[in-house]
């Protein structure tokens, strides 16, 4: 995979990070350390630089798939900054030269409610609950599953779901995203995907039995941290997959 061309990439860094517009100088490698952890960080720099530089620089830092993810993340759903962001005009414009860049279906012009910096935000808050509230990083867990599932679903036109069923809803959202263990596959591929499955439900198992969305019966108490913290992370790991896999549906390569 070919890294963001400079120029595509200029633009964005315009459109984000020019003067009074978008990120603030302190927020460029805020958010682009969301997808790597050796971006340049403001005391990487010598003598002054522009926000729209810094955020070229922040950019190339990354992977050329995280280059792609980052900047899908910001014509979804930018995150709040300390200057107005872009207009919804102007990001989708902005998602049409990305696509048309990579040679991807027009079908992936629309926005998404989904980004991967919001959903490993999620991560990252239920994370940081583990050692004070187990049982309510258990259900932040679960609640990031469901949201991504029915995010895709009603994305993708069909009806979310409110019933609660975890392993019914993720079955549905697998189905759809061409992610059922398949005769014919490679038996690894079956076994990671089967393995997903597995991983569901034991949340969905974990959490009815040690989250707190039901209450706790008196006096008990989730003591076990690395099964909240497993929990948290297996949820994590997923969401951020579905989300990948959802992209590649919506905007991958148009033959």
């Amino acid at each position: 995979m070919r890294t963001v061309d400079p120029l595509l990439a200029g633009r964005f860094g315009q459109a984000f990070a020019a003067a009074r517009q978008g990120f603030s100088a302190k927020e460029i490698p805020k958010f682009f350390s969301g997808y790597s952890g050796s971006v340049p960080t403001t005391k990487s720099y010598a003598f002054n630089v522009t926000k729209a530089e810094m955020f070229a620089d922040c950019l190339s830092s990354l992977s050329p798939e995280d280059q792609r993810q980052a900047l899908y993340d910001l014509c979804d759903d930018p995150p709040a900054s300390r200057h107005p962001m872009p207009s919804l005009e102007t990001r989708r414009q902005l998602l049409s030269l990305l696509v048309a860049a990579d040679g991807r279906s027009p079908l992936g012009l629309e926005v998404s409610a989904l980004t991967l910096y919001g959903v490993r935000a999620s991560w990252f808050t239920a994370a940081s609950r583990v050692p004070e509230s187990p049982a309510g990083a258990i259900t932040a867990a679960r609640a990031l599953l469901e949201t991504t599932c029915n995010t895709i679903l009603t994305e993708l036109q069909e009806a979310p779901d409110s019933t609660g069923d975890l392993p019914g809803l993720y079955k549905r959202t697998r189905t759809r995203l061409g992610l059922n263990p398949a005769a014919g596959a490679e038996q690894a591929v079956n076994q990671v995907l089967s393995g997903l499955i597995s991983c569901v439900d034991g949340i969905a198992a974990l959490s009815n039995q040690a989250g707190d969305r039901h209450g706790l019966a008196a006096g008990a108490k989730i003591s076990d941290l690395s099964y909240a913290g497993l929990a948290v992370h297996a949820a994590g790991t997923t969401a951020v997959f579905l989300v990948r896999v959802y992209r590649d549906v919506t905007r991958g390569p148009s033959s």
